[in-house]
């Protein structure tokens, strides 16, 4: 399996330039607040959403203009292989670690805290929004 360098976690997924146009340094995906852990499309899309733990450092116009505070991500995965999810509290945080396994080319998603959670997937995109 090839993990990525933490602060590189964003080159896994398709669509992924707007995250180093937003930062300087992009964010670990550590002590996230994770808003949702959706399974749609019977199965085949589970998107992941959360509030990287600080503001862009280079937010778009838009976002200054309507004093955006918070940057708000969803990984978006598909071609689901597998999924496992067990939550011990209704406030979910953690910590979520991405690899990619170079034989199936995979993507490998582990998240570690008061949910937990493994996906292995086809391919990922990520989508940024501020509020």
């Amino acid at each position: 399996m090839k993990f990525g360098v933490e602060d590189m976690w964003y080159e896994y997924f398709t669509d992924n330039k707007f995250m180093s146009m937003l930062y300087t340094n992009v964010p670990t995906l550590k002590n996230l607040r994770i808003e949702k852990i959706e399974i749609s499309r019977e199965g085949d899309r589970l998107t992941v959403g959360f509030d990287l733990p600080f503001f862009a450092d280079k937010p778009p116009k838009k976002w200054v203009e309507r004093k955006y505070t918070t940057t708000f991500v969803e990984l978006d995965f598909f071609g689901i292989q597998e999924v496992s999810i067990k939550a011990r509290s209704n406030t979910y945080r953690g910590d979520i670690d991405i690899c990619k396994d170079e034989q199936t080319n995979f993507l490998i998603v582990n998240i570690t805290g008061t949910v937990e959670a493994k996906i292995i997937a086809g391919s990922g995109l990520i989508q940024v929004s501020g509020y």
